[in-house]
């Protein structure tokens, strides 16, 4: 399998590394969900090795998928979570004991990492940095009536956005909202009064009412077409993203590539 090895620490540094320009690095890891016909995917006879990583709370909630794929696309993002937060932390990723917060966001107690999941459709981003982090994923759904949704949850001037510019504007704006909130552990609902409208790949967001006041620096992130992406870290602080991709490998894999365990 990848990632599961001590040297993705050595290879790839490690979150909260800071450039020349003082900006902190944050690893956003994206793992492919696809089924076959993906080149990415991953293949079915490693899928049982990947649950065995899981722990009793996560093969539940796994088992509760009810739309074809749901359970697999669970145990694959899941399992490879625990691979890469193993591997930053030197511990095998069956090991990791995981608290959650009031909404569900899981911690590492005492580890000093930061992590955050999102998946939806075919591709799951996982995040790591130094400070508490959120990111989100979604596949645009084209039969969304998305000014009906602007108009209910949105300002102003996110709302004059995607009368503009339509679903690629509104999927781009609930990533960053759904971002931040996840940064702080609280729910979307709580978090929607968070003004994102900025045209600026990176800014610092504020709120102006709700239970979170922030701030929050907030990126966009490069994905295939028809899917957005937004990572938060709590703090005004500006970052970088460094790109990771995490695949599955197969035992036949040669040596030579073991060396760079869930990187492409």
């Amino acid at each position: 399998m990848s990632a599961d090895r001590g040297d993705i620490g050595r290879t790839l540094g490690r979150p909260g590394v800071e450039d020349e320009n003082g900006r902190e690095r944050v690893e956003v890891w994206r793992i492919s969900l696809g089924d076959e016909d993906d080149p990415e995917h991953c293949p079915a006879s490693l899928e049982g090795l990947l649950e065995d990583l899981l722990d009793e709370d996560e093969k539940a909630r796994a088992e509760r998928g009810l739309v074809p794929g749901m359970r697999r696309r669970f145990v694959i993002a899941h399992a490879a979570t625990r691979i890469v937060v193993g591997a930053r932390l030197g511990r095998p990723p069956a090991a990791l004991r995981f608290a959650r917060g009031r909404w569900g966001k899981p911690v590492v107690e005492g580890a000093g990492l930061h992590f955050s999941l999102s998946h939806s459709g075919d591709i799951a981003l996982l995040a790591l940095a130094s400070r508490p982090v959120g990111v989100d994923v979604e596949l645009a759904r084209p039969n969304l009536d998305t000014e009906r949704l602007a108009r209910r949850f949105f300002g102003d001037e996110e709302r004059e956005s995607v009368a503009r510019d339509g679903i690629g504007a509104f999927t781009r704006l609930w990533t960053r909202k759904e971002a931040c909130v996840k940064a702080v552990g609280g729910r979307l609902t709580e978090g929607m009064a968070i003004p994102v409208a900025h045209t600026a790949r990176q800014a610092t967001v504020y709120s102006r009412s709700g239970p979170f006041a922030g701030p929050w620096r907030v990126a966009d992130l490069l994905l295939p077409e028809g899917y957005a992406g937004s990572v938060a870290l709590l703090g005004d602080g500006p970052f970088y993203v460094s790109p990771r991709m995490w695949y599955p490998m197969s035992p036949t894999e040669t040596e030579g590539m073991r060396q760079r365990p869930g990187v492409k």
